[in-house]
Formats: C-alpha cells, structure tokens, sequence
C-alpha cells in the first residue's frame, strides 16, 4: 500500500492511498469462495458451484461487499504511517472505480485538531468580578416580594403614575378603526410604560365615568401600516385604583414558608437565597472571562464538520428548551431552524473552547477532586426537603454524578488558569449582578 498526505490548510489535509490489486484480487476471491458455500444455481448442488461460475455471477457483489472495509483497514494503516490523526470522519473519494488488475486509488479528506500556542494564562490580564450582598439588597427583595402581593383598591380622584386604571377604548386613523386598535376593559399601570407615551398622558389624570379623546402620533418604526402615522383613541375611564402595599407582618411572612413569621429569620433566608445567587453569578463571569481571555490566545481554524455538529446541538438545545415550555413536538417539527452562518461564530467558539479545555486536562492529567463534588452535591441538597436522599441519588447514579464532576473538572482549570494570570479585582454592585430592580 502507498500512502502521501498533503497539507491543505491550517488544519485541512488530502490523504492519497493506493491499494495494490493483489490485495483486492486477495480480498475479493475470498468473499467468493464464502458465498460459494451457499449460493443456489439451478443445476448445481450447495457448495458444488464451480468458481468460475460463481465468480461470473457474484463478482460485483464480492467487490462492493469488500471494498468498505479495505478502505477502512488501509485507511488506518495509512493514518498511521502518515501519523496523522483526523478530528473528523474523513470523506472518500475514490478515483477510478474498482478494476481487475489495477491497484485501487482514492482520497481521504479530513480536518486534523488545530495546534493551540498557548494553554495558560500567563501574563494575561484577566477581570475577576467581586461582590457582596448588603442590607439595601434584602431591602429591595423584600420589597418586590410586597410588590408580588399588592391589591388594588379604587379610588375617586384623577389617575396618577402607579394607578392602575381600567380603559375601553377605540382607535381610527383619518376616521377609520383599524385592527388591534380597540379594547374593552383593558387595565392600564400609568407610568409603567405598557403602551405608547402619548396614550399614557392621555390617561394620567382621568377620573372614573370620564371620556376624552388623545391623539396619539405611531413612532417611525412601528408595524408597516400604523408607522409615523397619527390616530385618535376615544378613551372610557372605568375605575381608578391605587395599589396596596402588604405589610411585612408575620401573615405575609407565614405566606413564604416561614412558620415563625420572624421578620428576622425572614431577612436571613433572604440574604442566605441572595448569596447563593451571587456566587453563582460570580462564578459564571469568571468562567467567562477566564475562557474568553484564553480563546483570544488561541485564534485558529476549527474543524468545520465539528462546527456543524455543534450548531445542530444548539438546534436541539433550544428546542428541548421550547419542550420544557410547554410547546408541542408538532410544532416543533417546523421549526425553522437559524441558518448556520448565524449559528457557526458561537458553534466555533463553543468547539474550540472544548478542544482547548481537553488540552489542558490532558497536559495536567486532570481529575475531578472529589472533595469539591461531594461539596457541590451538598450545596445543591441544601435547598430539597430531603438532602439526604438527594445525596443519596446523586452518588449512585452515574450519569447524575458525572455532570457534576465535569461541572468541578471546569473550575478546577479555571482555577488552573487564574493561577498564573494577571488577576485584577473588579468590585460590582449585587444590585447590577442579580438584575434586581
């Protein structure tokens, strides 16, 4: 067998082998004389069948039953030799079809791994984000848990912000109603910005049983029909309610679970479900930017057969997504899925980083620790009603057990990595973090 590889990019590569015809008239003739032993010719007793007759007839069906794999066999013998390992199920292509007498030539072509120049961090200025719950934040929770729980209670005077206030109304532009433009009983919070700021205006200071007209003026880029045009909404004041806030007494504490209906234990939970929040958010920037640092290191071409498979896991990641929400596998079958050259800068991040991440394992001969597992499981127990059985599932099921250990492996090259970086500290508000309003 001859083999040559050529190099046909960064990380492309063209092998040519040759099959010396001996080897296929080998492989052929023994295919034949294995169906000889059970093919029927009429005339002819099981097994009695001359060759010759067998070969005329079950030729082709001997080379196509034997060509598959001496094209895999010389195709690894070959990888080989070359030392050559491909990233990618090579394509093949032969480049004559299979003769009597002539050796078998085709062309493997395939992406190899890219070589990555540098798997640390060493020198590199990376932002490490620091934060700390503090009381204002309890504050803010506490008091989104009222805003949860707020009622309304009418009201006889004008509509103010925060009022909500309950409209039917009708649009026309140049006299004509138009779709979508009216409703009946519609409840409106003044203020919060649910509809157009003109109609807003018009509302703010309505009284109940009151009626008026507002022009209100489409903004440019508004759906095609409506866009930069001007209508009237004749609008019907209903009711006018101001909200009620709860107090935070131990009825509204019991409402969270809290038996003791203690303020105090109340603000502790809090901070303690806060904390956790933080630390996970926390985490996550930092795992971010530690990568994102190391794949600026790394720019190079990934195999394009990977980044396809991996845009077609994204696919699937958010259909499964749609399937949590509810949303029906039949609808789900046309789905249109995004193209790939929208999906292909994150499918090739997402693959280099993997690859890079398998280098480093690899070159430090990386495990898991199973102290920060156990620890991790622990964590994640904490908040179940039975944490012990928890524990429990999680230790004996392997499956489970093993996205916790890669989720560990992952902050140990973090960590890995941190350590020879150049680490500035960048305090943030928990209030930015958290996205608490």
């Amino acid at each position: 067998m001859q083999a040559s590889v050529e190099k046909t990019s960064a990380i492309g590569r063209k092998l040519s082998v040759v099959v010396p015809a001996d080897k296929i008239e080998s492989a052929i003739q023994g295919r034949l004389k294995q169906l000889s032993k059970r093919v029927k010719i009429q005339g002819f007793r099981p097994g009695k069948v001359p060759m010759k007759i067998v070969e005329q007839q079950y030729r082709g069906t001997a080379t196509n039953d034997v060509l598959g794999e001496l094209i895999q066999t010389s195709l690894q013998e070959a990888l080989q030799d070359q030392d050559v390992v491909p990233a990618v199920q090579p394509d093949i292509m032969p480049e004559a079809p299979v003769e009597k007498g002539k050796d078998f030539s085709y062309i493997a072509s395939f992406d190899v791994y890219p070589e990555f120049s540098k798997l640390d961090l060493e020198g590199i200025k990376v932002s490490k984000p620091e934060s700390q719950i503090g009381e204002d934040d309890v504050d803010r929770v506490i008091e989104n848990m009222r805003k949860q729980q707020l009622t309304w209670t009418e009201r006889k005077r004008k509509a103010k912000k925060g009022d909500r206030v309950m409209i039917d109304f009708t649009g026309t532009v140049d006299g004509e109603e138009f779709e979508g433009g009216a409703a009946v009983d519609y409840p409106i919070v003044v203020g919060e910005g649910q509809m157009l700021p003109d109609f807003e205006k018009g509302v703010q200071g309505m009284k109940a049983g009151e009626s008026k007209d507002v022009e209100v003026v489409f903004p440019d880029d508004y759906q095609a029909d409506l866009a930069g045009k001007t209508a009237i909404f004749k609008i019907e004041a209903k009711t006018v309610s101001e909200s009620v806030l709860p107090e935070v007494d131990e009825d509204f504490i019991k409402g969270f679970g809290i038996e003791s209906g203690d303020v105090d234990e109340l603000r502790k939970e809090v901070q303690a479900n806060l904390e956790t929040n933080l630390e996970t958010q926390l985490s996550s920037q930092v795992r971010q930017r530690t990568f994102d640092a190391l794949l600026e290191q790394n720019e190079v071409e990934m195999p394009l057969k990977m980044v396809q498979e991996e845009a077609s896991r994204m696919v699937e990641e958010q259909k499964n997504q749609m399937r949590m929400q509810g949303i029906d596998d039949k609808l789900l079958e046309n789905f249109p899925a995004p193209e790939f050259d929208v999906l292909k800068p994150q499918a090739q991040k997402r693959v280099a980083l993997g690859l890079l991440m398998m280098e480093i394992i690899q070159k430090n001969e990386m495990k898991p620790d199973d102290s920060r597992v156990n620890e991790r499981i622990e964590k994640m127990a904490a908040s179940y009603e039975d944490p012990t059985e928890f524990i429990e599932y999680y230790k004996s099921n392997q499956q489970a057990l093993s996205q916790v250990q890669s989720i560990v492996l992952e902050e140990q090259v973090v960590d890995l990595l941190l350590e020879k970086a150049d680490v500035e500290i960048e305090k943030i508000d928990a209030k930015e973090l958290l996205n608490m309003q």
